[in-house]
């Protein structure tokens, strides 16, 4: 079964006990990321998650079906991550075929990567069996997030003027959820209710909404990436000055570390850095060739692998209500560019 990903949420929202297998695919992996954990509540709080590397499942493609056929020690439920940080999946297909086929399977599998698309194998698997669920998630366009900007802001009481709108879509990356957070905080700051109809100009959102300029963040992006660690208190400062810019940081970075996690693959293969950043042709901004080239001569698969993994989980964290925000951002920052200064 295919889900279009604006709804997918409300019907993931209720387990399905009948489905066994959800895929959320596409490049929005944020929008991806925010189903897994919509799949999770309704799992259940206090649900263990457990997770499978592909390496492992393509080693026993036997481990799934039973792993999702088996019971919990202590009796609570449980559900199954398996992540995907390149390729089309083919590796776990087999995996994913032993558990579609199994006679019982209670213990849900989310399998997620945003270099899955509806050409996929394991997309199209899912698209056709009826115990599976696929979701392909792609970003909004600009003029697509500015209006569900709109959209959310209307449901809380407000007019917004187009540049609001534009500029709370830049802000947040398009991620519908931090549009939604951001809109609410809007919507406290103008003192506007649901039924009402408050006129909302640029003011306003300055007031509450600091924003990084697109060219810092990727100065920011570079400077991590390459081990900087002696710019980190002039990052720190910059920082210090924006709210929702955080996050957008934090999204440039994993965009930054799948692009290079993809782009590894080649190298591992025998490619120079160099080789590889040039065969991609335009598809990398010429300036920032040199940058990405030194990059990918700095992090190797396991590590960029493991940073994917800490980025998701500090976005997650940092959308969490009552977080020590400045803190985390730091320590994740500081983390990256140490790691990248030690790979020499």
């Amino acid at each position: 079964m295919l889900l279009k990903a604006q709804g997918a949420a409300r019907t993931l929202a209720t387990l399905n006990p009948a489905i066994r297998l959800y895929v959320l695919a596409g490049p929005d992996e944020s929008l991806s990321r925010s189903l897994m954990a919509t799949i999770a509540r309704a799992v259940g709080k206090e649900a263990e998650r457990i997770d499978f590397t592909p390496a492992k499942l393509k080693d026993d493609p036997a481990l799934l079906a039973d792993e999702a056929a088996s019971i919990s020690m202590f009796g609570g439920q449980r559900w199954i991550c398996v992540t995907l940080f390149s390729g089309g999946g083919d590796d776990v297909l087999p995996a994913i075929e032993n558990l579609l086929a199994a006679p019982a399977a209670g213990n849900p599998v989310v399998v997620i990567g945003g270099s899955l698309t509806a050409k996929s194998r394991l997309v199209k698997l899912a698209e056709k069996d009826p115990a599976a669920i696929a979701v392909i998630a792609y970003a909004p366009s600009a003029d697509e997030a500015g209006r569900i900007a709109e959209e959310l802001a209307t449901e809380q009481g407000m007019l917004l003027s187009r540049d609001v709108a534009r500029a709370i879509a830049s802000a947040t990356g398009g991620d519908q959820g931090l549009m939604a957070q951001e809109v609410t905080k809007l919507a406290l700051f103008v003192d506007a209710q649901p039924g009402g109809r408050v006129e909302v100009g640029i003011e306003a959102w300055r007031a509450i909404g600091a924003d990084l300029p697109e060219e810092d963040v990727g100065a920011a992006v570079n400077l991590l990436f390459e081990g900087k660690v002696a710019d980190l208190p002039d990052l720190f400062i910059t920082l210090a000055a924006t709210g929702v810019a955080d996050i957008r940081l934090v999204r440039s970075l994993a965009t930054r570390a799948h692009l290079l996690a993809r782009l590894r693959s080649q190298v591992d293969a025998g490619q120079s850095p160099r080789q590889v950043v040039e065969a991609q042709g335009k598809a990398i901004f010429w300036k920032e060739k040199e940058g990405i080239t030194r990059q990918l001569g700095k992090w190797d698969s396991p590590r960029l692998a493991r940073l994917i993994e800490r980025l998701h989980q500090l976005e997650r964290e940092l959308k969490a209500p009552m977080n020590a925000e400045t803190l985390l951002l730091r320590h994740a920052l500081t983390d990256i560019a140490r790691a990248a200064a030690s790979a020499r």
